[in-house]
């Protein structure tokens, strides 16, 4: 039977190389699970839901996907592999996508994303391989080795972040700082956020982890050297709006109060990138001021982008009293005094002396 690439150009028999039929759907249902697993995806319809991200008119719908994961057919468009090449941060070409065997998919998969040892080798039985060969104590999978995190390789870039202000002195206004995420010599992620604060460009650094559902970094302050603790949810491919909570305590704030809030982070072209520094400091809570901000990064000009303006400005809830989660001293304060004088005594002598 004659063989042909994705893009029509005959390939040479091979009948050692390629699977019959009925194998090649049960490689495929099995290549699918292990990109399910990988991407943090529970269920089909949350794997779906990655194909419909990267393409609105994505041919991996629940009917098709409920097939192709059974093993009981193939894809027959293209489309799917490009999508699905897409879905996994464009590292597999949709030729390789197509053809390869789940042995060789592992292979390829396993260099970018960490990939749980129990169902691969679960899997692997289904495709009727040998288990993978057991590793030296205190090795680690191939993306472990060379440090690569799971969703890291879109979630690199510079962006905008937004959030609403912590000072009293600027409540119910945002504040716009910048962010960079990039990753150092040992392919950990790094983060970088910095805001003016009183004319001063404040910076925050710490190393992000991700499993590729969730990041989570704890930003040290270098100004302060208190921590800031960043957790986003991480986003399909290609990652133009991440958002979060952003909590710690107010640089600038004598009380130091300790406070949350919801923070988006809004990518940057590379154009861009240079001056997004001149952009930092605060503005109106109003969906105006937002809408130009995109608009200074490149977004397209038309009637969504002010609707997305307003979008932000009520996610951020900036003229809501909610919009920040605080627990003040003045708060704590009647409480921890009735609680001293309902403390038992043996409380009371387990505390050091100062004498």
């Amino acid at each position: 039977m004659k063989q042909s690439r994705l893009d029509g150009v005959p390939l040479p028999a091979d009948n050692d190389r390629q699977p019959p039929l009925a194998e090649a759907s049960l490689h495929l249902a099995l290549k699918l699970r292990l990109t399910s697993v990988v991407l943090g995806c529970s269920t089909s319809k949350e794997l779906c839901a990655r194909f419909a991200a990267s393409n609105r008119a994505t041919l991996f719908v629940p009917q098709n996907a409920y097939k192709w994961l059974s093993g009981k057919a193939m894809p027959r468009a293209s489309s799917v592999y490009e999508d699905w090449a897409r879905v996994l941060g464009g590292m597999l070409a949709a030729p390789f996508l197509a053809s390869s065997s789940f042995d060789e998919f592992q292979d390829a998969l396993s260099a970018h994303f960490a990939v749980p040892e129990t169902v691969l080798t679960e899997l692997r039985a289904e495709a009727g391989l040998p288990a993978a060969p057991v590793q030296a104590a205190g090795a680690a999978p191939s993306a472990r080795r060379s440090g690569q995190q799971p969703g890291g390789h879109w979630l690199e870039g510079a962006y905008l972040a937004i959030s609403p202000a912590w000072s009293r002195v600027q409540a119910g206004r945002l504040i716009v700082g910048q962010v960079t995420v990039h990753a150092d010599s040992m392919r950990q992620l790094q983060i970088n956020y910095s805001e003016n604060l009183f004319n001063r460009q404040v910076l925050m650094s710490g190393q992000l982890l991700s499993d590729g559902r969730a990041a989570q970094s704890a930003l040290t302050c270098s100004y302060t050297h208190r921590l800031f603790f960043l957790a986003l949810n991480v986003p399909t491919p290609p990652a133009n709006l991440i958002g979060g909570v952003l909590s710690g305590a107010a640089v600038h704030d004598p009380d130091a109060r300790a406070t949350a809030s919801r923070i988006l982070l809004l990518r940057a072209p590379a154009s861009r990138a240079a001056d997004l520094v001149a952009r930092t400091g605060y503005i109106a809570a109003e969906g105006g001021q937002v809408e130009n901000e995109l608009a200074i990064l490149g977004y397209r000009d038309d009637a969504e982008r002010a609707v997305l303006g307003s979008g932000i400005v009520d996610f951020l809830g900036s003229s809501s009293s909610a919009s920040l989660c605080e627990a003040s001293h003045k708060d704590l304060g009647p409480l921890e005094l009735m609680l001293d004088r309902l403390a038992p005594d043996e409380a009371l002598q387990t505390l050091p002396s100062w004498h």
